[in-house]
């Protein structure tokens, strides 16, 4: 048997090696990078906004909602020869192997009115519970998410461009510390949503006199899940609700930890009256409380008489504000006026590492750093979060889940594309 020439053989291997590439080699190959690339630019879209923000300029978003990777293979074999009298005198074997890549990246520039709105509007005490439930700390979430609780205010002009005076913030940190402590010690403190009777039925007809309201119309109410009542002189009868359970979110106190000393500081703070190990939590907006139907208010002037936690939320472009803040800036860019300066109440100058140092702190450079996490350039300087510095980085991927769970989670109307 004649044994076909090595050169020829090897030619075979390749050639089906580069088919094997192009089958499933090209998507193990290929959605890795595509994937690191569209994670990647997103933090450093992030990141760059927020150093935007920080400068008093406007944020700008592109979706990526699609990928098209092309591959192609070409493969070319040519041989040569020379023969001389029936004998050859030269032999060629050329071969040729090239393989190419043409990604199709569609962006979508986040403009339309539902992006906005979603933007502006304050997220849900629903977030709170989904993140804590998942390990997420106390301290971090809140910090992060809420503009203040029964009035202790957490730096409610930080959600805004920087302002000129000293936001107040201490208490409602050392707050979220407390919360943190009962957290960290298993348990001992959760929020979670709970089943309660609501107290107030509400009257929906009547009064109507009682020798008009005949025994069929009071099963009949009955069965809609109303009731009858009977007024006391007996002469009319009204048609009520009944109470019904309200799933309420509530802040769950372990029964060893009611009297602890973070639980008797909480209490102080948030002026709660001494219950058994519950408090009800609910939205506020812009200082108007928002309950179902149903649960009673306490009266709020006596310190101690609350029974329930009255929440006001932020949106997701007051939590950029707030940690733009923590952005490190050139000395020469704010002695030219760039970025507003802060002061506290006696004049001085005001650190927001002093609030933002422990969550969120992003350090800039003339360079472009070696060891960073992420990093962007802007203004001739770079600016990016230490791959060390975990407390930042956590504060930084809590704010790229928000967004993705309040803005991208929500779709939007169809946008220009540009398509390279």
């Amino acid at each position: 048997m004649q044994r076909l020439p090595a050169s020829i053989v090897l030619c075979a291997l390749m050639t089906f090696a580069s088919g094997c590439v192009l089958g499933p080699g090209s998507l193990r190959n290929g959605r890795a990078r595509f994937n690191q690339a569209v994670q990647q630019t997103a933090r450093e879209e992030m990141l760059l906004n927020l150093v935007r923000m920080k400068y008093h300029q406007s944020e700008e978003f592109l979706r990526v909602p699609s990928i098209t990777g092309q591959y192609t293979f070409e493969a070319n074999l040519a041989g040569s020869g020379g023969w001389a009298k029936g004998v050859a005198t030269s032999l060629g074997l050329g071969l040729g192997l090239a393989t190419s890549s043409k990604p199709t990246i569609v962006y979508t520039p986040e403009q339309a009115q539902e992006f906005n709105r979603r933007l502006l509007t304050p997220i849900s005490l629903k977030t709170i519970d989904l993140l804590t439930s998942k390990g997420w700390a106390f301290d971090r979430v809140l910090r992060l998410t809420v503009r203040n609780i029964n009035d202790v205010d957490n730096a409610t002009s930080a959600g805004g461009p920087t302002p000129s005076l000293k936001p107040e913030f201490e208490e409602f940190t050392y707050l979220c510390d407390l919360l943190r402590r009962l957290q960290q010690q298993g348990r001992r403190i959760e929020i979670a949503y709970d089943d309660r009777m609501a107290t107030e039925p509400v009257q929906l007809a009547g009064p109507i006199p009682a020798d008009n309201v005949n025994m069929q119309a009071v099963v009949l109410a009955a069965e809609k899940g109303y009731r009858v009542q009977l007024s006391e002189d007996g002469k009319s009868q009204s048609l009520w609700t009944r109470p019904s359970p309200v799933q309420t979110l509530v802040l769950r106190v372990a029964p060893e930890a009611v009297n602890s000393h973070e639980m008797q500081e909480i209490r102080r703070i948030l002026e709660l009256a001494r219950t058994d190990n519950a408090y009800g939590i609910f939205p506020s907006t812009y200082g108007q409380l928002q309950r179902p139907h149903g649960n009673r208010r306490p009266d709020a002037e006596n310190a101690g008489d609350r029974e329930e936690l009255v929440v006001s939320m932020r949106s997701l472009k007051e939590m950029m504000f707030y940690l733009c803040h923590g952005i490190s800036i050139p000395s020469s860019h704010i002695e030219k006026g760039l970025v507003r300066r802060t002061h506290d109440g006696d004049g001085q100058p005001f650190h927001w590492s002093e609030m933002t140092g422990d969550l969120f702190c992003v350090r800039v450079q003339r360079y472009r750093p070696r060891h960073a996490a992420v990093a962007v350039p802007y203004r001739g300087y770079w600016f990016y979060v230490d791959e060390t510095d975990l407390d930042s980085k956590s504060t930084f991927n809590l704010l790229l889940e928000l967004f993705n769970l309040e803005i991208r989670a929500g779709g939007g109307a169809q946008l220009p594309l540009i398509t390279i």
